[in-house]
């Protein structure tokens, strides 16, 4: 029975194996693009992830296929190192998630004297204590001083314990009115805290009844949120390949493409042999760089002539490499 057993799995084995010079790519791309006809009629989005929506089906494997630098939907899961408190995990989203100054002044307004003028902003302390922002008047004031208002230090003036005074940069009396509304529309979106390209930040339980708690940031800034104190980095990542391999390394990007890819295809209820998508990651992969299979990708592979004829634009590939007398291994 043994013997009977050791030889069934011998003959699927060799039945399944593929033997040399045999046309495993096109095989592969069948085999992927087939099951993914069947999404074309079925969502984008589903809210699966702590109320942020992940774009699905065909428009995510497009985007995979091509190596979209910037995707629809990039979303970073980050693993906190406490994940029982959750306290711990609002301090750390609060260093993360972009806070601006709009969103803890009571007010901005104008004041106009006999001797000049100046924007009066009066900041909400109660709000920086309930956001964890940990934030103090200096800091503020040095975050109005980067933010690309041409501002000095004489400009951004500490008034009081939650007063800051603001004084437009030009002092000529015609100009004066037009750079205060400047300003003011402007001082709102100067950013006080956290990580600039990320666009916000959800605090999830992992499971309804548990309590422990994950970290879901929509945007791009892996190294940063990684480098966050407070984040476990070994267990934090995004869906977006590019980022994942200018952080991580190649290596890391050819893994993700055939997680993505099986992750996109298990919402649909598909399954597709592993190794078939390993072959694709491997072409997109194999020249140190994400390279996608479009146009732009393939050419930029150089590999055999045929095989960018195959593709597209035929003719001009068969004559460039005519003319450079490029030799083809097939």
């Amino acid at each position: 029975m043994f013997n009977q057993f050791v030889k069934l799995v011998k003959q699927t084995y060799e039945r399944t194996s593929m033997s040399p010079g045999d046309a495993c790519g096109a095989i592969a791309a069948q085999s992927i693009g087939e099951p993914a006809t069947q999404m074309t009629l079925k969502t984008f989005h589903f809210a699966g992830v702590a109320s942020m929506n992940v774009t699905l089906g065909m428009p995510r494997i497009t985007e995979i296929i091509n190596a979209v630098e910037f995707i629809s939907t990039p979303i970073i899961s980050a693993k906190l190192q406490n994940e029982d408190s959750a306290i711990s995990a609002r301090i750390i989203k609060a260093q993360i998630e972009k806070t601006e100054l709009g969103d803890i002044a009571e007010y901005i307004k104008e004041v106009y004297t006999k001797n000049g003028c100046y924007l009066a902003v009066k900041i909400d302390l109660e709000a920086i204590k309930d956001l964890h922002l940990g934030v103090s008047m200096q800091s503020i004031q040095q975050s109005i001083i980067k933010g690309k208002l041409k501002l000095k230090e004489k400009h951004v003036l500490i008034k009081s314990d939650n007063k800051i005074h603001i004084e437009p940069y030009d002092e000529s009396r015609e100009k004066m009115y037009f750079e205060m509304q400047k300003l003011k529309n402007k001082l709102p979106r100067v950013s006080i805290k956290g990580i600039n390209t990320i666009v916000r930040a959800v605090i999830s339980k992992k499971k309804k009844n548990e309590n422990k708690h994950k970290l879901f940031v929509e945007g791009y800034g892996l190294n940063k949120v990684m480098l966050t104190p407070g984040i476990d980095f070994k267990k934090t990542k995004t869906n977006s390949i590019i980022e994942t391999w200018k952080v991580l390394g190649i290596e890391a990007a050819r893994q993700k493409i055939i997680n993505e890819l099986k992750f996109n295809m298990g919402e649909y209820g598909m399954h597709i042999d592993e190794r078939h998508m390993s072959v694709l990651a491997d072409v997109m992969t194999s020249k140190g760089a994400v390279l996608g299979i479009q146009r732009f990708g393939i050419s930029k592979m150089k590999a055999s002539p045929l095989m960018l004829a195959s593709f597209e634009k035929t003719a001009d590939h068969l004559y460039e490499s005519a003319i450079q007398c490029k030799k083809d291994a097939i």
